[in-house]
């Protein structure tokens, strides 16, 4: 059995380098969202707003794409005692999450930083950067969904049943254009 393409692109040196800088980037603003969630839903209840909950959602889905890569790592150290199916649920989350998130920017950056003589540079840059760095950790998410599976294969000698996991996805991303649209008819 061979490894997936992904899986051997993001096991070299050079994208481990530039999952740091992202990391540098991202995982802070990660933590701020994190750390003001437990807040806005009390804001929420005295005057809604479509913008917090979303804040609220790609918060809680990027806190647990990180628990999923966590356990990934941990998984692929002791793979006896760990469970393939929930990591991979963690990791689609996370995957989910970080492609809204990239979304999102790239949409904000497009329509409001943009004006009819031309576009402005820097704050344009950043949200370039920022939405390179969440498709550098979905390629980071995909690589370790294929390393699973791969060392799953392996280790029982047969293939892990992903349909579960891959309607969850679906879900999840039904679930997140709900919200997002929502979000839109203010």
């Amino acid at each position: 059995m061979r490894r997936q393409m992904i899986d051997r692109a993001a096991d070299t040196t050079g994208f481990r380098i530039l999952l740091l800088v992202s990391g540098l980037m991202a995982l802070p603003v990660l933590a701020l969202g994190l750390l003001v969630s437990p807040f806005l839903p009390i804001g929420l209840t005295f005057s809604p707003d479509a913008g917090a909950l979303v804040f609220v959602v790609l918060s809680i889905g990027g806190g647990i794409g990180i628990v999923g890569w966590l356990r990934a790592r941990w998984g692929a150290r002791t793979p006896e005692r760990h469970n393939v199916g929930l990591t991979l649920a963690f990791l689609a989350t996370g995957i989910a999450t970080a492609l809204a998130t990239g979304g999102i920017v790239a949409y904000t950056a497009i329509t409001e930083l943009s004006n009819p003589w031309g576009w402005k540079g820097p704050p344009v840059v950043a949200a370039a950067t920022f939405v390179f760095a969440h498709g550098v950790w979905i390629v980071c998410g995909i690589a370790w969904i294929e390393r699973l599976m791969f060392a799953y294969a392996v280790r029982t000698g047969r293939i892990f049943d992903a349909i579960p996991d891959a309607m969850l996805l679906v879900a999840l991303g039904l679930a997140l254009a709900v919200v997002f649209a929502s979000a839109t008819l203010e």
